[in-house]
């Protein structure tokens, strides 16, 4: 599934198990996923990873528009977004 920005989530049919994809991360940069769980853990996110500086740093991915609201509208568009876990290994590369 494509989003904007460039994000998007990668899925494997007939059971849309995840398998990939590109996020917005808290510091503006676009990363590509470094691992995801094959099936959202809430209604609203998937753990995930991405590498920062050839490190990784855990979190999950949401998707929800570049404003943060969950209703996407033509100058607010949907994208894939990476929340890192402050409190784990390297969370604090990621402001």
């Amino acid at each position: 599934m494509e989003y904007a920005q460039g994000t998007r989530l990668d899925t494997r049919q007939p059971w849309g198990i995840f398998t990939g994809g590109r996020a917005l991360c808290s510091d503006g940069r676009v990363r590509a996923l470094a691992r995801i769980a094959t099936t959202a853990n809430t209604f609203f996110s998937v753990p995930a990873a991405v590498k920062v500086r050839g490190k990784t740093v855990s979190g999950y991915v949401t998707v929800d528009t570049v404003s943060g609201s969950s209703v996407p509208t033509d100058d607010d568009p949907t994208v894939v977004r990476f929340h890192a876990y402050t409190y784990g290994r390297n969370g604090e590369l990621l402001p």
